[in-house]
């Protein structure tokens, strides 16, 4: 069990005028660039979508979406600077609401949240297995123009946080294709891998698929039971959430666990021994998603934090993830 808390604005009838719905089309149209993209991509009707934004824009009292003209899909829209600081506001509220929850879930549940196993067990003994953890850190940031990787947040490089996301105790491996991240994880005393078939001067041209065969290597070589996979540009995760993505993993310990938002599944990835073989013939720049069949299960943990699921693509999703450390409301930074 978790505690679940879903918060809403209301007006002064007590309707609903913005909540987790409106929310999330929010971050839809930004990425999809129009509302009618953003609505297919929820699965949502387009009248429904845009019911929801004119209710938030009539309660609110100012626009959240405008037009945008031209561009090679013919137009579009975005969100208006005002639905910017709503949602950045929202999500702010939110976090808090959903800390002070968590806390007080486990005042009220010092114990935790007893497992009840098809047997009719009342608890589930300790997992044994060797679980440990592999950071992706082998791309070149061509999206970012720079290594975005080694860039600075807050004092630590952008990957040294990722790292630092993963708990105490499990052992890592880094994959990496750079001097720089070779010195953040030689620092720290950690292993590290070149993706296969590196080479200096097409390392750059190296899809993800060469960094999810190196590190599922690794993995398989190393005997682990099952292996983490947490992207180099992810430095928000929290080790709560990785703390409920083993616990799932040891009462169910051949499913793939995946990090979710609203039911919207992402990474970091909980890959078990029996993915390794599929992982390791991965080509291109599919990532360990590609291997999951028709009949493989995934269960998703949700993430206690929305931004635990960003990675760091921009120089402005970077000045993202700084402005929620700098608020404390993040601590996937230091993972204190």
């Amino acid at each position: 069990m978790r505690p679940s808390v879903r918060t809403y604005l209301v007006n002064d009838e007590g309707e609903r005028v913005f909540g987790p719905g409106p929310a999330e089309l929010l971050r839809r149209i930004r990425e999809c660039g129009s509302l009618r993209a953003a609505s297919i991509s929820m699965g949502m009707a387009y009248t429904k979508a845009l019911a929801l934004v004119r209710t938030a824009e009539k309660g609110l009292g100012s626009p959240l979406t405008t037009r945008v003209v031209g561009g090679a899909g013919g137009g579009g829209s975005t969100p208006t600077p005002e639905a910017d600081a709503l949602l950045a506001a929202y999500e702010r509220w939110t976090a808090s609401v959903n800390s002070a929850a968590g806390a007080q879930f486990d005042a009220a549940f010092p114990h935790g949240a007893v497992a009840v196993s098809s047997a009719g067990a009342d608890s589930v003994s300790g997992d044994d297995r060797v679980v440990g953890a592999a950071v992706l850190a082998a791309g070149h940031s061509v999206r970012y123009g720079k290594n975005k990787l080694v860039e600075p947040l807050l004092g630590e490089p952008v990957v040294a946080r990722a790292i630092d996301c993963v708990p105490a105790g499990m052992p890592i491996v880094v994959v990496s294709a750079t001097p720089e991240v070779d010195a953040i994880a030689d620092a720290r005393g950690i292993e590290r891998v070149r993706p296969d078939g590196f080479d200096e001067d097409v390392a750059a041209t190296l899809g993800q698929s060469a960094s999810v065969r190196a590190a599922a290597a690794f993995a398989r070589d190393a005997g682990w039971d099952a292996c983490l996979f947490l992207p180099g540009d992810q430095p928000l995760v929290e080790h709560g959430s990785v703390a409920r993505m083993l616990g799932v993993s040891a009462l169910r310990p051949d499913v793939l666990v995946r990090l979710s938002w609203r039911g919207r599944p992402g990474s970091p990835a909980l890959f078990p021994s029996n993915f390794y073989d599929a992982l390791s013939h991965v080509e291109g720049d599919a990532g360990g998603s590609s291997v999951v069949g028709e009949g493989d299960v995934c269960v998703s943990v949700e993430a206690s934090l929305p931004w635990e699921l960003w990675d760091i693509d921009t120089p402005d999703d970077l000045r993202r993830a700084r402005e929620i450390l700098e608020s404390g409301l993040g601590r996937g930074g230091s993972c204190q």
